[in-house]
């Protein structure tokens, strides 16, 4: 006879509850920002592979590059994106898509999407991994093509991942302002990271409301904003918490207004 299966639940602690809290408040406001788990790279070629694989055995000893293996950073180019895009991938086949692979993992070690993976949430397959660039490049063509290609992909991958930055941060402002109210009308306000949240949700909304396109700035506003609501989330009580995000979704307790 096949045994019943156990459906008693065990009651949970104050601390296990409180903890389940944060982790959905933080998913609930920082989803946007889900890393994707998709390759970024698409293999077009066995030649491709070779090349992906010898450029980053290479990297240590390319200009450009510090001693820990990080891209060093250079002045940004000024103009429009077409402009920008003349004065980069001035080097070998090598170069190119070294340069074109650290820009699509940018920012790394981040609280919000890389260049890549925005890209691909926002249904940009083919300029998340660059499928013209990368195609020549398994194919060998000569570097000019190759080149020409990385400039023409670059405005064009920068204006979308600019609409993308901006759709994100657009998406997240009622929440972030709903919450910085509430903290504000509580004696919360001056809690670890959300003193914050107030000047991190102008900012973002000042950048939205311009129609902001410069790509940096709408990134690192996001990052604020996000560090700023999980940060928050994170340094209060449960109850707390539900006071200035309101209730968890899939909660029977109640709901937010």
């Amino acid at each position: 006879m096949a045994k019943k299966k156990n459906t008693n639940r065990q009651p949970s602690t104050p601390e296990a509850k409180k903890q389940a809290t944060v982790l959905t408040i933080v998913a609930i406001i920082a989803a946007l920002v889900m890393i994707l788990a998709a390759n970024p790279w698409k293999t077009t070629s066995g030649t491709a592979r070779q090349a992906s694989s010898q450029s980053q055995s290479a990297e240590t000893q390319r200009d450009g590059k510090d001693g820990s293996g990080k891209t060093k950073k250079t002045a940004k180019p000024s103009g429009t994106l077409t402009e920008q895009a003349r004065t980069m991938f001035t080097g070998d086949v090598e170069s190119i898509a070294n340069e074109a692979r650290d820009l699509l993992n940018a920012p790394e070690d981040s609280n919000v999407d890389s260049l890549s993976n925005l890209l691909y949430r926002h249904g940009r397959t083919d300029l998340a991994e660059a499928t013209e660039l990368y195609d020549a490049i398994g194919q060998q063509q000569d570097v000019e093509t190759i080149r020409t290609l990385a400039r023409e992909w670059w405005p064009k991958a920068m204006q979308a991942a600019v609409d993308a930055r901006r759709d994100d941060l657009s998406s997240n402002l009622d929440g972030a302002a709903r919450a910085a109210d509430r903290l504000d009308d509580s004696s919360l306000a001056s809690t670890q990271d959300c003193s914050d949240l107030r000047g991190a949700y102008v900012t973002a909304k000042q950048l939205v409301d311009g129609s902001s396109t410069d790509y940096d700035a709408l990134t690192q506003a996001q990052q604020n904003l996000t560090a700023a609501m999980s940060g928050c989330a994170t340094n209060l009580s449960q109850s707390d918490m539900e006071k200035v995000f309101g209730e968890p979704q899939g909660s029977t307790q109640g709901k937010d207004e």
